[in-house]
């Protein structure tokens, strides 16, 4: 695997796992969090306290609270799937396949956006701008970031194929447009002069 490919696929790996827990915080902190194997997870809401709050202040009520994380939680996932596919495509794809993965990542960055939006939306109307205001503009900026270095690694033609190429259009328009000449030169002096 070329060193650039590694490269990529490290760095969108990097960024699923990143939006996988932001999903999780969307679904775990408003919670109260999570036991796992006697750990206890995303039970601090220091991350979500200020956004929560910021919908209190609106008049937002507990319920639409939820439905709102459960959005950002479902947009963090599918912009952390459509990634992934992105990076299996781009990675250990052919030519074609790689031309495929730069839509898939771009959607992810889309809905990632999307949802940074909604963020700073809540938070500035609330009056509370807080830590998960910044983590969800930095995870909206550097998958932007991303996108724009996945570029796949297509071969231009070589000059001497692109002159050919250019030859033989020419001499194709040129013999189509002497065919059309001797057909209509053939059509007048099939008629005759006239009389």
């Amino acid at each position: 695997m070329p060193s650039s490919r590694l490269f990529h696929a490290v760095m969108l790996m990097f960024w699923v796992g990143f939006l996988v827990l932001m999903a999780l915080v969307f679904v775990y902190v408003p919670r109260g969090g999570t036991s796992l194997g006697g750990l206890v997870l995303f039970a601090h809401s220091g991350l979500t306290g200020s956004t929560s709050l910021a919908m209190m202040t609106m008049g937002i009520d507990q319920a639409s609270q939820i439905a709102f994380y459960g959005f950002l939680a479902a947009a963090n996932l599918a912009a952390a799937g459509l990634l992934l596919f992105a990076m299996l495509f781009f990675v250990f794809g052919e030519l074609d396949e790689q031309h495929e993965a730069r839509p898939m990542a771009e959607g992810a960055a889309a809905i990632s956006a999307i949802a940074a939006f909604l963020v700073v939306c809540v938070s500035l109307a609330g009056g509370q701008a807080g830590s998960l205001l910044f983590l969800s503009l930095v995870v909206s900026t550097g998958l932007m970031l991303s996108v724009r270095t996945l570029v796949p690694m297509v071969r231009q033609p070589e000059p001497d194929a692109i002159e050919a190429a250019e030859l033989d259009e020419l001499v194709n328009r040129h013999a189509a447009s002497h065919a059309a000449f001797s057909a209509r030169l053939a059509s007048i002096s099939r008629k005759g002069p006239s009389s």
